[in-house]
């Protein structure tokens, strides 16, 4: 479906003024890239994020898990009371800078919505670390930001829902 010439404008406009760092999570949670993998299944679990950016000890960005690859290398199941767990003796058998994915696409703070959502869609990309000049993390873009702010200007002038 094609929007007619006016929205389309208006809504193209938007995606390229709107900053990054407007709408990005940050500080982003991250792990180190020589933590143990029990550390990196515990912040899936305690924190309920979905992407976990691995940084080296000056903060940048040296890769990222996803809990889709979680998912790959061990599925949880469901112990007596029924709660998801890992079995951590499997999960400490990886080594993270093995299993993640190494040198990940970022972006920078001040880049607009209109350069994430390109990459995103035609990359299959949950997430995009962001980073500053000297490549240290600064926060992440994930696809429910942009779907969180597509959704807030959804409600301008609309009664809450």
């Amino acid at each position: 479906m094609r929007l007619k010439y006016a929205e389309d404008f208006y809504i193209r406009s938007l995606l390229n003024k709107v900053k990054i760092e407007e709408i990005m999570t940050s500080p982003a949670i991250s792990v180190n890239c020589e933590a143990h993998f029990r550390d990196v299944v515990k912040i899936f679990q305690e924190r309920r994020v979905r992407h976990i950016p691995i940084v080296n000890k000056e903060n940048e960005v040296v890769g990222i898990m996803s809990q889709r690859d979680l998912y790959k290398l061990q599925p949880p199941h469901k112990n007596e009371d029924g709660v998801w767990v890992y079995d951590m003796d499997v999960m400490d058998g990886f080594v993270l800078s093995n299993v993640m994915t190494a040198n990940p696409f970022t972006l920078f703070a001040k880049s607009t919505l209109a350069a994430a959502i390109g990459p995103m869609v035609r990359n299959k990309y949950g997430c995009i670390p962001i980073v500053d000049d000297k490549k240290s993390l600064c926060g992440i873009i994930t696809q429910y930001d942009i779907l969180k702010i597509a959704f807030d200007i959804l409600q301008e002038g609309q009664p809450n829902v």
